[in-house]
């Protein structure tokens, strides 16, 4: 059904529906990825920033385990990069699916596009296994970065 083909009434829901299911796509969308991104920057972040204090704290000591502190606090390095570089596809992804959603619900009230024809948007399989790597490698970083830290630290 195209929309020159409803009621008013339907016209009113339809045009409230599809502006509601934008707002709050676009909502979602953002929310999930902020979320567990802010998690992998501020845990690598925190381990870089403690780590860092700690090895200038003891700098002039010699400690002897004070070189064995440079690969976690890479380790921690590596997955701040790595969860930053989540950011960038999330990111054009989010933007691309606003676009796209819109362009369907205008294409909608100039009646180029019935209802039934709506489509989503998201990520390719590529994209999600981009993703999925990334946020993994990210993890897995911090996880070795933490126990290499506990590791050092509890000789």
């Amino acid at each position: 059904m195209k929309y020159k083909e409803m009621s008013k009434e339907q016209q009113e829901a339809f045009r409230s529906l599809f502006l509601n299911a934008l707002s709050i796509k676009s909502q979602e969308e953002q929310q999930y990825t902020q979320q567990f991104f802010r998690l992998l920057v501020l845990g690598n972040g925190t381990g870089i920033v403690l780590l860092v204090s700690f090895i200038g704290a003891n700098a002039g000591k010699n400690l002897p385990y004070f070189s064995d502190l440079v690969f976690p606090l890479t380790m921690f390095f590596i997955g701040a990069i790595l969860a930053a570089l989540v950011y960038f596809p999330l990111m054009s992804v989010a933007s691309q699916a606003t676009v796209h959603i819109a362009n369907q619900v205008n294409d909608f009230f100039l009646n180029k596009l019935n209802v039934e024809d709506f489509q989503g948007y998201g990520f390719n399989g590529i994209g999600r296994a981009i993703i999925f790597l990334l946020l993994i490698s990210s993890l897995v970083a911090f996880c070795i970065g933490m126990y290499q830290c506990i590791k050092v630290l509890s000789m």
